[in-house]
């Protein structure tokens, strides 16, 4: 949880961590640099991260 995170979330603001921003980022990377891109969704069901 960074500072900015941290006060976002102690005024009561929605946050998301990393790992989920990174999911929603990487789509759009894959089709930037023309490669097969998936979902967000295929991302976390494949991700072995736990939190």
């Amino acid at each position: 949880m960074t500072p900015l995170l941290a006060a976002a979330k102690s005024r009561d603001c929605c946050v998301q961590v990393g790992t989920d921003m990174l999911y929603e980022m990487i789509p759009a990377y894959l089709e930037f640099f023309g490669l097969q891109t998936t979902t967000p969704e295929h991302l976390r069901a494949v991700s072995k991260l736990r939190y």
